[in-house]
């Protein structure tokens, strides 16, 4: 873990050098240390990153700062020293309330186990937690979802994420239940758990805001937000992902890559990306990025231009994931005044209703019912 933090400054220093010299550096709004279980980490390392990063870009004000957290994996003190390093919502991965299902998915922390981590991140000062529940799990029933719902309310969280399981292939998981479809809830079933477990949120004050994510006015997670928005954002780290200047970067997701890369940069390292990534951009960078420029991205594993046109289907693509869909406001005052949409993607649209997926008005498009039951069918018309 050591060495990785220490990889993992290099690639901040040398990116937040970059994005000053070409004029990209705005302070953040948001940070958000995911991606695996960074509760295992020494919570002195997670502070000096953090310091890191508001020492190379600086920190908005009222900068929402998250880290996800497995409950189990809290150390006592942990979360006073994250809490004073400037840490202000904590991302609980409890999944489900009933410790069978929680064994059946493998995760060692049990029910109690996610009360007292809770507990403990409220006395250390957190005000802002999110609890994560998994739908569809192998055994589950529609009254143990609900169960697991009416629990995280009793405890008073105001944020909560509701995903449908999906089984990887190449996972024990996948070994385990992917030939045996029998052992899963049903379509029919996951879908009722969903819907049900949407409408008990929103009885509670925790309206839908996206797709799988719920809370009370005010608590929703902005970093998440930026994403469905289609706005920047810096990644960092092994298999981390950016955007930035209208380029869409992966890092490797090998760690010997990543620190083969990384193992001898400085403060000051800039190199050309080694994927060529400035020659495939040529022509398609946005003004203040030049041609030339010399990238800081040296463990790329993908690289993808986004122009102008695709920048507008992905505002529909990842814009549909919000309850409140794409405003035709929002949608002009990212691509100008005189562009619109209606019209540009008047066949898409055309499909999309007849099929029932969305609905249309003088305020925007947004997904039907049905459309969240289909999401990626609607998603589809505008890959």
């Amino acid at each position: 873990m050591a060495a990785y933090v220490e990889l993992l400054k290099h690639e901040i220093e040398a990116v937040g050098l970059w994005s000053r010299q070409h004029g990209l550096a705005v302070p953040l709004a948001s940070v958000f240390f995911g991606g695996g279980t960074p509760s295992l980490a020494d919570p002195a390392d997670l502070a000096k990153i953090l310091d890191l990063l508001r020492l190379q870009f600086e920190l908005e004000p009222e900068a929402e700062i998250t880290f996800e957290a497995n409950p189990g994996t809290l150390r006592p003190g942990q979360l006073a020293v994250l809490r004073a390093a400037g840490f202000n919502r904590i991302s609980f991965g409890l999944q489900a309330a009933q410790d069978d299902l929680l064994r059946s998915l493998g995760r060692i922390h049990t029910y109690d186990d996610f009360v007292t981590s809770m507990r403990d991140a409220r006395a250390a000062g957190f005000d802002r937690i999110s609890a994560d529940l998994m739908l569809g799990l192998p055994g589950q029933t529609l009254a143990d979802a609900l169960e697991s719902v009416e629990r995280v309310l009793t405890l008073g969280i105001d944020h909560v994420s509701y995903y449908s399981l999906i089984i990887e292939p190449g996972t024990p998981f996948a070994d385990r239940y992917l030939d045996h479809p029998d052992l899963l809830p049903d379509e029919d079933l996951e879908r009722a758990i969903y819907h049900a477990v949407r409408d008990r949120l929103a009885v509670a004050g925790l309206a839908s805001y996206e797709i799988s994510n719920a809370a009370r006015p005010g608590q929703e997670c902005l970093h998440n937000l930026v994403y469905w928005r289609g706005e920047s954002y810096y990644g960092f780290g092994v298999a981390a992902h950016s955007y930035l200047a209208g380029v869409r970067r992966g890092n490797t997701t090998d760690w010997r890559t990543y620190a083969a890369a990384w193992g001898g940069a400085g403060e000051s390292t800039i190199a050309r990306d080694p994927a060529g990534a400035d020659k495939a951009a040529e022509g398609q960078v946005r003004p203040g990025v030049r041609e030339e420029a010399q990238w800081p991205f040296l463990a790329l594993e993908s690289f993808e231009v986004i122009d102008s046109v695709e920048a507008r289907k992905e505002f529909f693509l990842l814009g549909l994931r919000l309850a409140q869909g794409v405003t035709w406001a929002d949608y002009q005052a990212r691509f100008g005044a005189d562009d619109d949409a209606r019209e540009r993607f008047v066949t898409e649209f055309r499909n999309l209703i007849d099929r029932g997926l969305i609905e249309i008005d003088e305020i925007g498009v947004r997904l039907t019912p049905l459309g969240l039951d289909l999401a990626n069918q609607a998603f589809s018309e505008f890959v």
